[in-house]
């Protein structure tokens, strides 16, 4: 009787523990307990940013690979970084300082492979003593010198990949300084004050969710929240920054380039083809932002003689190519939009872009121009061209047995063409991994698709399953079907249309819906059999 009793509670206990273990799991892998930034414009034109963070650790993820480090870009040439305060409070009361050899210098990875940028430093400071449930509390200045930059210029985004309890961003600029700002897709109001000659804009958020780790969020989505701040007067003067470093198409080094491009034998290729593909595979792209270079660019000579260019190079350096061509190529600056445009500084900046260049991310912005402001060199509003997306396939399938993959004797399958570039293959997979979405998706472009497929049929093949007709209308978009014959030939026109770029929590389960029942269109095989 001791046996069987054991026998049936042994289990019972481990469901039991399985269970308390699960409802004990933390639904995080950490808390910021407090997130302070407090950014200062002094007197004299220097500038500081101070940044408090107490953030309490949950999982070995978060302890070991997650916040084990903070990583801390700065330029020695014109910022002093100094930590006030760095150490981890262990769930005893312990107090474990950080040591000084857990303060590492490094290259920033995207310096590597850039002499020119070899200067800017990278502090990783290892968080030490970490355990569950341990408090890591890092408290660090960095100083930007008068002068080093052209104004007090912030754009931060409020969510981070875990919760955070309290959350403030201060500014503080002598009394009398423009100051622009604006609270993106948030309702905080922030407290203004003023005292002993030193204005103080301060923003206090609390209980602020954390954003999904696995799902991509941006502040034109509108899933995040973002501060942006800033001591220009407006927005020409953010586009004067740019206008001011502009290469000029009468260079002596970008006419010797376009020069050398036009050298060698004659081919059909016209000079912007010449231009594209140097910028493409003759210029190594480099990944540091505008911010990390002090909102600056090299001399056209010297990004040519590099070889290597960050974005915002390449694309002044097309721009000047493509006018010594003999080209109208414009430069456009994008930004988020906000309630107060002139909010949004150079920090702000999404992307830059050159009227007549062939890239993928100038594209990738003009598809979502309708969730961002773009203005031109002028200050002014501008407007971009975005590709154009849509797909119209008319193609036969040959439909024989020789042509065929065979499932059973005398049955064969076939597949409906698709275009390798349209929705299925390149938007499909990233846009519905989960039947729900908790944020907002805002898709790369309307998709606008429409494959018409004649069935050549040979062999007297005898049709088993084809696509039923059918229309589907969602407030998202449509899709249809139709299966017809024509002349004697089954005719089978597919066609989805999105009306809806952006998708909320609420309209997603429309949007999965027609795409698994896009999916199942495209991907389920014509069947056929012998006759």
């Amino acid at each position: 009787m001791k046996n069987i009793l054991a026998k049936i509670l042994m289990p019972a206990a481990l469901i039991l523990s399985a269970v308390l273990t699960a409802a004990a799991a933390p639904k995080n892998e950490a808390q910021f307990d407090k997130l302070v930034k407090t950014y200062t414009l002094n007197p004299d034109g220097s500038q500081e940013l101070r940044v408090q963070k107490q953030l309490t650790i949950y999982t070995h993820a978060a302890m070991n690979s997650l916040y084990g480090e903070t990583f801390i870009v700065y330029d020695p040439a014109y910022q002093q970084l100094k930590i006030n305060e760095s150490y981890t409070r262990q769930v005893d009361g312990s107090i474990v300082t950080t040591p000084a050899n857990a303060f590492v210098e490094v290259l920033p990875s995207a310096a590597a492979n850039a002499p020119a940028y070899n200067g800017l430093k990278e502090m990783v400071v290892v968080h030490t003593g970490l355990e569950l449930g341990a408090t890591i509390y890092l408290d660090y200045t960095v100083t930007t010198d008068a002068g080093a930059l052209p104004a007090l210029d912030i754009f931060e985004q409020v969510e981070e990949l875990s919760p955070i309890k309290e959350y403030v961003l201060s500014v503080k600029v002598p009394s009398g300084t423009p100051l622009h700002y604006a609270l993106l897709n948030g309702s905080a109001k922030p407290s203004v004050s003023e005292a002993n000659g030193v204005r103080t804009v301060k923003w206090t958020l609390r209980n602020v969710r954390p954003r999904p780790r696995y799902l991509a969020v941006s502040a034109p989505a509108g899933n995040v929240q973002a501060l942006a701040v800033t001591t220009f007067d407006s927005q020409q003067a953010v586009a004067d920054v740019i206008k001011s470093q502009l290469y000029s198409p009468e260079d002596e080094a970008v006419k010797a380039l376009l020069a050398s491009l036009n050298e060698g034998p004659a081919d059909r290729r016209s000079t912007v083809d010449k231009i594209h593909e140097y910028l493409s595979t003759g210029l190594a792209q480099n990944r540091l932002t505008l911010a990390q270079t002090g909102y600056k660019v090299r001399p056209a000579a010297d990004v040519i003689r590099s070889a290597y260019a960050t974005d915002a190079e390449r694309t002044l350096l097309a721009a000047a190519l493509l006018q010594a061509a003999g080209q109208d190529s414009e430069v456009t600056l994008a930004f988020p939009r906000t309630s107060d445009p002139a909010a949004a500084g150079l920090a702000s900046l999404q992307n830059i872009m050159a009227a007549g260049l062939v890239d993928r991310a100038d594209e990738a912005t003009a598809d979502i121009a309708g969730y961002l402001n773009i203005i031109g060199l002028d200050g002014q509003p501008a407007e971009v061209a975005a590709p154009d997306r849509k797909v119209d396939v008319e193609s036969t399938l040959s439909v024989s047995a020789s042509e065929a993959a065979s499932v059973a004797e005398g049955i064969y399958s076939f597949t409906l063409p698709e275009a390798r570039s349209g929705w299925l293959g390149s938007v499909y997979a990233s846009t519905t991994s989960n039947t729900t979405r908790p944020v907002n998706l805002l898709l790369p472009y309307l998709a606008d698709e429409t494959y018409t497929c004649t069935l050549d049929v040979q062999d007297g093949l005898k049709a088993v399953a084809l696509p039923e007709s059918m229309n589907l209308d969602t407030p998202v978009g449509s899709l249809k079907v139709t299966v017809a014959e024509v002349d004697g030939k089954t005719v089978i026109t597919r066609s989805l249309k999105l009306v809806q770029q952006l998708i909320t929590p609420a309209l997603y389960p429309q949007y999965y819906r027609l795409m698994s029942e896009w999916y199942t269109l495209c991907t389920t095989p014509l069947i056929f059999s012998a006759e």
